[in-house]
């Protein structure tokens, strides 16, 4: 039998999963190391998140992260998040991408190049609370104080592109949206199966 950690009555790991979730807290930190340090990497990658497909996946790669945390599998959230973060170069580089597409990643590219500027590091943060609190609240069986913080994170996501991109920051509005209505789906089913049980 597995020896396992338990540090709370909620959080109880068996070495394995504690070890499978280090390990994928080091590819997530190497793939962001690499991002963020290598600008031929940088660059690839940004070109391939010009192909919409990978706007698509990330709120679609948000099931699975809700679903781990309702199991309390963190290695599940932690691949999840890996994910997500490498989802935008899973997909070939579009042969004519959209313009309002080009102009949005020209200006997230800018930013991104700034520096660790006041902007990015409440960036980063914000995107830090949000995949905190999504987890927390599915952790804690709370469907629809996640469906909730969903919703305002894809609100607050649109608001920061339009604010910061007003000419192409609206190119977000549709992927934000089908995020949200996929998983108010995906609850409201869940939802009425176990009503029906």
């Amino acid at each position: 039998m597995p020896r396992r950690f338990a540090m709370s009555r909620r959080f109880d790991m068996s070495r394995r999963d504690v070890i499978l979730s280090i390990v994928l807290t080091v590819a997530l930190v190497a793939v962001l190391w690499l991002f963020f340090t290598n600008s031929a990497f940088f660059d690839w990658a940004f070109a391939r998140h010009q192909n919409t497909l990978s706007w698509i996946a990330r709120p679609v790669l948000v099931l699975p992260y809700c679903y781990c945390a309702w199991r309390r599998w963190l290695p599940g959230v932690m691949l999840s998040v890996l994910a997500i973060v490498t989802s935008m170069f899973w997909f070939p580089v579009p042969v004519a991408p959209r313009e309002d597409v080009l102009a949005f990643l020209a200006m997230e590219r800018a930013l991104l190049q700034s520096g660790w500027t006041a902007a990015n590091l409440l960036g980063a943060l914000a995107v830090a609370v949000y995949f905190g609190l999504v987890a927390l609240a599915f952790w804690r069986r709370s469907l629809w104080l996640g469906f909730v913080v969903v919703a305002l994170g894809a609100g607050l996501k649109l608001l920061w592109s339009v604010l910061f991109s007003p000419e192409a920051g609206v190119a977000v509005a549709p992927f934000a949206l089908f995020g949200v209505l996929l998983l108010g789906l995906v609850l409201a089913l869940l939802h009425g199966l176990k009503k029906r049980s």
